[in-house]
């Protein structure tokens, strides 16, 4: 796992999807989020739905402070193409990563990083005040 930080795109996985974010609208990031589907998720998967499901928060108007510019120039441009169920779906997909069938969350915690996942609840916590 080429990552440096704990947040959605402090690793190399999420930072090579935004190319595929930039070129794209709406749908990339919905494939992005479908790769939390109902199965054991490998860890590039669960980094690209996080970084998805943060684009998903920003795009509600909830965004963690720190995005990279490419992505704050996406959510202008293609925000509105974002709806409720894809709030709904982003919100499934960090539950998801967040779980027992999770590479990631098996990674973060055998290296006893609690950040992880308090930075999983606080984008939780932001993608359920848009469904409020």
């Amino acid at each position: 796992m080429g990552a440096w930080g704990y947040l959605p795109f402090e690793n190399d996985d999420a930072l090579d999807w935004i190319e595929d974010l930039e070129a794209g609208g709406a749908q990339v990031v919905r494939q992005a989020l479908a790769k939390a589907g109902d199965r054991y998720v490998e860890a590039p998967e669960g980094a690209v739905a996080l970084a998805a499901a943060e684009v998903t928060a920003a795009t509600q108007g909830n965004p963690l402070g720190d995005l990279p510019e490419n992505v704050t120039d996406w959510v202008t441009a293609h925000g509105a193409e974002i709806t409720a169920e894809d709030v709904e779906m982003a919100l499934e997909a960090v539950e998801r990563v967040a779980g027992d069938q999770s590479e990631l969350a098996e990674l973060w915690d055998d290296a006893d990083e609690p950040e992880w996942r308090d930075s999983l609840d606080d984008l939780a916590e932001r993608l359920r005040a848009a469904l409020r």
